[in-house]
C-alpha cells in the first residue's frame, strides 16, 4: 500500500510540475529610455513597447517594438529591431551586446545603426546602454517585461 501511495504521490507532483509555465518564450513590456545627442547634449525622452523572443539562459534574444521619443532635436516615433548575444547566461540574468536597426519615420530620417548592451534582470528588467553612431546619439533604456 505505501509503495501505491509513493507512486500517486510521484505522479500528481510531476503531473503538476508539468502544469506549471516555466519562463515564457516571448514577452511583451512597457520601454522608458532616454536618449542624449551629442555634442551638444540636447536630450530625448522615449516611452514604448517592447517584445522579447528569447530567454535570459539562450544565447539570442531577438526585440523589437515601437517608441515615441519626444526632445528639441527629434521627436517622432521609431521602430528598433536588435538581436541580442547574451555572453553571460544564467537562468535569470543575463548580460548581452547587441545590434540592429532603428527605423523612425520622422521627416526625411529614415533610422540608423544601434549597438547596445546591458542585462536582464529577473524575467522581467532589462536595463541597456545603447550608442548610435550616425546620430552621435547616446541613451539609456529600461524595459519592464510583464
Amino acid at each position: 500500500m505505501k509503495r501505491i501511495l509513493v507512486i500517486l504521490a510521484a505522479c500528481v507532483l510531476s503531473l503538476s510540475a508539468m502544469g506549471q509555465e516555466k519562463d515564457p518564450l516571448v514577452r511583451v513590456g512597457a520601454d522608458l529610455s532616454a536618449d542624449i545627442f551629442l555634442p551638444n547634449s540636447n536630450p530625448s525622452v522615449g516611452l514604448g513597447v517592447r517584445a522579447r523572443l528569447g530567454r535570459p539562459d539562450q544565447w539570442v534574444n531577438l526585440i523589437g517594438g515601437v517608441r515615441y521619443i519626444y526632445g528639441r532635436r527629434l521627436s517622432g516615433f521609431q521602430v528598433p529591431i536588435i538581436l541580442n548575444v547574451n555572453y553571460l547566461r544564467f537562468d535569470k540574468v543575463s548580460a548581452y551586446v547587441g545590434g540592429g536597426y532603428e527605423f523612425d519615420f520622422i521627416g526625411t530620417y529614415w533610422g540608423c545603426i544601434k549597438l547596445q548592451g546591458g542585462a536582464i534582470l529577473g524575467p522581467h528588467t532589462d536595463f541597456r546602454v545603447f550608442y548610435k553612431p550616425y546620430q552621435g546619439d547616446l541613451g539609456v533604456g529600461f524595459t519592464y517585461y510583464f
